[in-house]
C-alpha cells in the first residue's frame, strides 16, 4: 500500500468518526492552549514586575507543571474512549484483507493528523488568548497596562515537544491494543464487557490506605511554614489513592447491588447495575478522574477565595496602626536618641498636614529564650550552640526549643492596654504564648530570677508585637514579659559576654493613627520612607522599618486579586475539562448503549422506564465524584487553614463558610452539567429505539 493511501484511509477514518473525534480534538486543543497561555504567563516580564511578581510566577510554574501532568491522564482517556468504539472498525478492515501492520501505518498517519490540529489550533488560541490573560491579571492588580502583542516561542518549544511525547505515548498504547487483539475479538470488542481486575482487594487495600493515611496528614497539619508543601504531596497521594477506590471499588459495589436481590431485580436497577458491570473499569477511571479535577477546583477556589475575602483580616491582624514606625536603638529606655526621632516624627507628620488622631510612643527588647523546668532563661545565647547558617531544615528544628520573648515595661503596658496592673521588684507578667502557663519564673542575664505573678490575657496592640510575633508564632512560641522597669532588667545585660551576633533587639517604636483616607496616608508614607533612607545611610546606622496600612493594604489586595484570578481561571479549565469528560462519556456510552435499550424496547420496555433507568444509572455514577470531592474538601481544609496562617490569616469560621459557599456553587454547577450530559444520553439512545 502506497502512502497516500494510508493517508487517504487515516483522514477518512477522521471524518466518519467525526461524532467522537470533536471532543478528541477539542479536549488536545484546550490542554495545550492552556499550558501555552500558563507558560505565557510564566515568562512574562510584565507579570514577574507586579507587587508580588515573584510569588505569582512560582505559582503559574505550578499551574504550568500541573496542567502538563494532567494532560497525561485526560488524554490517554479521550483517546482510549474513542478507539473502543473503533475496534469492530479495525476487525473489518482485517477481515477484508489488511494486515495488522498496516492499520497501525493508517493509525500512526490519523495521529499525526490528530496532533498536527491540535497544536496549531491550541497554540493559535493560545496566543491569541493569552495577551487578554496577560492584560486582564495585570488590570485587576491596577498595574500600567502594555498592549504590545508577541510570541513566546520557548512556551511553543515545550507546548510542542510535551505534547508530541503524549501523543507518541497514546500511539504505543493503541499499537498495543491492536497486537493483542485477533480480528475477530476486535470486530467483537463493543459486544465484550469489562473482567474485573484480578487484583482487585489489592487495589482496593492500597487505595482505602493511601486515602485514610493521606486523611490523616492532612489533618495533623500544623507547621503553616510547611503546609503548602506538605499539601502538595498529598495531594499526589490522594490521587493515586481515589483511582483505586474508584477502580477497584466499582467492582465491589457492581457485586455488592447484584446481591441485593429486592434492589437489583427491578426494571430500572437492573439495567443501572448491568450498565455498570458491562464497563466497570472505564468508568472507575473516568470518574476518578471527574472527582480529582472536583476536588482541585474545591480546594483552589476555597484557598484562594478564604485569602481574598480575609485581606482585611490579614491587615487589621498584621498592622494594628495606620502608620508604624520601628528603630533600633542602643539604649532601652527614653534618651537622646530616641527624643530626637520622636522630635523628627513630628516634624515630618506637620510637614506633611496629616490629621493625627492618636499617637503611641514606646520601648522595647526583643529576644529568643528556651522554656525549660519552668524557667524562662534570657540569658542563653541562641547562637552558641546553633547550626550552621544556611541549613534552613536544621534551624526550624533547632528554633522550636525557642520562645520568641518581647519585653515592655509595666509603665508602658498599663498605658497601653487600659490596665491597671501591679508588679512588686521580683515579680513580673506574661501574655500571649501556647506554653506561657508552664513557665513560673524568668532567669535574667545576671542569674537573678522573677517569679510570674500570674498570665494576663489583653496582649499589647504595639506594631512590633504584631510584625514579629505573626511570624515568629510559624516557627516558635510568642510570648510578652511584662517587667517593673526596663530599663533596670537591662542594665545588668553586658554585651561584651556575648557573641558577636547579637541576638538581642532593643527598639523605639512610633505609631499613629490618621483621621484621613488611604490616599492622605500614603503621602505620609512616602516622606517617612525618604527620612529612614537617609537615616539608614548614616554611619553606625540603625536597622529600622516602617509601614502604612494603606500601602500594604493596596499591596495585599493586589495580589490576592492577582491570584485569584488566576486560581479562577485554572478552575474555569478544570470545570470544562471535567463537563468534556462527562459529555465525551455520555456520547461514547450513549452509542454502545443504543442496541441494548432497542431491544429493551422490543421486549416491552416503555419510555418512561427508559428515562427512570437512565436517570438512575446517572445519579449512582455521577454522585460518587461529588460526594467524593465533599470528603476530600473537608479533610484538605486543616491544611489550606494552615497555608492562610502562613499569610497571618487566622480565621477559621471564614474559611468554613467560603468553603461551603464554594462547595454549594460547585454542586450546582456540577448539577447542570448533569442535566445536559443526561439529556444527550437520553437522546442517542432514544434515537435507536424509535428505529
Amino acid at each position: 500500500m502506497n502512502r497516500g493511501l494510508y493517508l487517504k484511509l487515516a483522514w477518512t477514518g477522521i471524518k466518519k468518526n467525526k461524532q467522537l473525534y470533536y471532543p478528541y480534538l477539542l479536549s488536545g486543543t484546550v490542554m495545550i492552549m492552556v499550558f501555552y497561555i500558563l507558560a505565557f504567563l510564566a515568562a512574562s516580564d510584565m507579570v514577574h514586575n507586579l507587587r508580588g511578581g515573584e510569588a505569582m510566577t512560582t505559582l503559574i510554574i505550578c499551574g504550568e507543571v500541573l496542567i502538563g501532568l494532567f494532560s497525561v491522564p485526560f488524554l490517554f482517556y479521550t483517546s482510549a474512549s474513542l478507539m473502543r468504539k473503533r475496534k469492530k472498525e479495525f476487525g473489518l478492515y482485517n477481515i477484508l484483507g489488511m494486515n495488522k501492520g498496516n492499520i497501525l501505518v493508517s493509525l500512526l498517519w490519523e495521529t499525526v493528523i490528530t496532533y498536527g490540529i491540535v497544536f496549531l489550533t491550541g497554540i493559535f488560541f493560545g496566543v491569541l488568548f493569552s495577551k487578554i490573560a496577560e492584560l486582564g491579571l495585570v488590570n485587576i492588580m491596577e498595574e500600567e497596562i502594555n498592549y504590545h502583542v508577541y510570541i513566546e516561542w520557548k512556551a511553543i518549544f515545550t507546548a510542542f515537544f510535551l505534547y508530541a511525547g503524549i501523543y507518541f505515548l497514546i500511539f504505543l498504547n493503541i499499537m498495543r491494543q491492536i497486537q493483542q487483539n485477533n480480528p475477530i475479538e476486535l470486530l467483537h470488542s463493543q459486544a465484550v464487557g469489562e473482567k474485573p481486575p484480578k487484583s482487585r482487594w489489592v487495589l482496593a487495600a492500597a487505595g482505602a490506605v493511601l486515602t485514610a493515611g493521606a486523611y490523616v496528614w492532612a489533618v495533623r497539619i500544623e507547621n503553616p511554614r510547611e503546609a503548602l508543601m506538605q499539601l502538595m504531596l498529598i495531594a499526589g497521594v490522594v490521587v493515586i489513592g481515589t483511582y483505586l477506590l474508584f477502580v477497584a471499588g466499582s467492582v465491589f459495589l457492581c457485586g455488592w447491588l447484584k446481591k441485593r436481590k429486592s434492589y437489583y431485580y427491578q426494571t430500572a436497577h437492573f439495567v443501572t447495575v448491568s450498565s455498570l458491570s458491562y464497563r466497570m473499569k472505564r468508568n472507575g477511571a473516568s470518574l476518578a478522574s471527574i472527582c480529582i479535577l472536583a476536588t482541585m477546583i474545591l480546594v483552589a477556589l476555597v484557598g484562594v477565595s478564604g485569602f481574598y475575602t480575609g485581606v482585611d483580616d490579614i491587615i487589621e491582624n498584621h498592622y494594628p496602626y495606620d502608620m508604624g514606625v520601628l528603630i533600633e536603638t542602643r539604649e532601652a529606655k527614653e534618651g537622646e536618641e530616641s527624643q530626637a526621632y520622636r522630635a523628627r516624627m513630628e516634624e515630618l507628620l506637620k510637614e506633611t498636614g496629616a490629621r493625627v488622631s492618636e499617637t503611641v510612643e514606646v520601648h522595647a527588647v526583643g529576644l529568643d529564650a528556651p522554656l525549660e523546668d519552668g524557667v524562662l532563661d534570657l540569658g542563653v545565647d541562641i547562637y552558641k550552640n546553633a547550626p550552621q547558617e544556611g541549613n534552613v531544615n536544621e534551624w526550624n528544628q533547632y528554633l522550636e526549643d525557642y520562645i520568641c520573648v518581647r519585653i515592655l515595661s509595666l509603665e508602658d503596658y498599663n498605658r497601653i492596654c487600659h490596665a491597671s496592673e501591679e508588679l512588686g521588684d521580683n515579680e513580673v507578667l506574661l501574655a500571649g504564648g501556647k506554653r506561657s502557663g508552664e513557665a513560673r519564673s524568668i532567669r535574667n542575664w545576671d542569674g537573678r530570677e522573677y517569679t510570674v505573678k500570674k498570665i494576663v490575657k489583653q496582649m499589647p496592640k504595639l506594631s512590633a508585637f504584631a510584625l514579629y510575633g505573626s511570624y515568629s508564632d510559624m516557627m516558635m512560641d510568642y510570648m510578652v514579659l511584662v517587667v517593673p522597669d526596663l530599663d533596670r532588667l537591662w542594665g545588668s545585660f553586658d554585651a561584651s559576654a556575648w557573641s558577636s551576633k547579637n541576638q538581642v533587639l532593643r527598639f523605639w517604636e512610633y505609631d499613629v493613627r490618621f483621621a484621613e483616607d488611604r490616599d492622605r496616608q500614603l503621602a505620609v508614607g512616602d516622606a517617612c520612607e525618604q527620612w529612614l533612607r537617609e537615616l539608614s545611610e548614616e554611619e553606625e546606622a540603625p536597622g529600622c522599618t516602617y509601614y502604612t496600612k494603606a500601602a500594604k493594604w493596596a499591596r495585599m489586595k493586589s495580589l490576592a486579586g492577582g491570584v485569584l484570578f488566576l486560581a479562577l481561571a485554572i478552575s474555569v479549565v478544570f470545570v470544562f475539562v471535567a463537563t468534556l469528560i462527562m459529555y465525551y462519556k455520555q456520547i461514547s456510552e450513549g452509542y454502545e448503549d443504543q442496541r441494548q435499550f432497542s431491544i429493551m424496547r422490543k421486549i416491552g420496555m416503555t419510555r418512561k422506564e427508559i428515562r427512570r433507568s437512565i436517570n438512575s444509572q446517572m445519579l449512582t455514577v455521577f454522585c460518587l465524584p461529588l460526594v467524593m470531592a465533599g470528603i476530600h474538601l473537608i479533610f484538605a481544609l486543616p491544611g489550606i487553614y494552615q497555608v492562610l496562617r502562613a499569610s497571618v490569616l487566622d480565621n477559621r469560621p471564614l474559611l468554613i463558610r467560603v468553603a461551603g459557599i464554594s462547595f454549594a456553587l460547585f454542586a450546582a454547577a456540577y448539577g447542570l452539567v448533569y442535566l445536559l450530559t443526561t439529556r444527550t444520553y437520553f437522546k442517542i439512545v432514544n434515537r435507536e429505539v424509535r428505529e
